[in-house]
């Protein structure tokens, strides 16, 4: 036997094992950012084709959180091919860097997008919340909100960055996931 055969026989036991352990909960986690099936089979399906070219790397001490980090990247990479504003981009790939995995994977969008509704009636002004519910709840495009609210498209861009940002510094973990979810429904 040669020796690349060698090394593939003991490469598939542990790309095997590491695969059943981790590919539900990754997938779960590409889904929940995406909001999209095949993007999210996508992802982990390159993941793990990566994963087995690079798993004999000495620089990986932990399959598991190298799988999330590499889901994390690749999924703030899709991203950023919608059309977001630069501010929503911004708080989108940040809140992906700081959410937790496990528990992002666990918690239903409806929980993230109830805590998040309440949150934002505490603390947006009327006008202000007026647009975020549109934007975010009614799934209305900007221009639409302008034309239908009578507006400039840059005032409704004020008011969702204005509701964003105080949503943010709230530093509520529930806005956090909420803004994955908002900007990939």
């Amino acid at each position: 036997m040669d020796v690349q055969h060698n090394t593939f026989l003991n490469k598939k036991p542990v790309f095997n094992k590491v695969y059943q352990q981790n590919w539900k909960a990754l997938y779960a986690f590409a889904f929940n950012i995406l909001r999209d099936k095949e993007s999210a089979e996508d992802i982990i399906q390159e993941i793990f084709i990566d994963f087995w070219v690079r798993m004999n790397d000495n620089e990986i001490q932990n399959y598991t959180a190298y799988l999330f980090q590499a889901v994390r990247n690749q999924c703030a990479k899709s991203l950023r091919n919608k059309k977001l504003t630069a501010f929503e981009l911004q708080v989108l790939e940040e809140s992906i860097q700081l959410i937790d995995e496990q528990e992002f994977a666990e918690f239903p969008k409806e929980h993230i997008v109830e805590q998040v509704r309440q949150k934002a009636h505490e603390i947006l002004p009327p006008k202000c919340l007026d647009i975020f519910t549109l934007r975010f709840y009614e799934n209305m495009s900007i221009k639409d909100i302008a034309e239908y609210k009578n507006i400039s498209v840059s005032t409704v861009e004020n008011q969702i960055n204005k509701a964003l940002k105080m949503l943010k510094t709230e530093n509520d973990y529930y806005i956090k996931l909420l803004a994955i979810l908002i900007f990939c429904s």
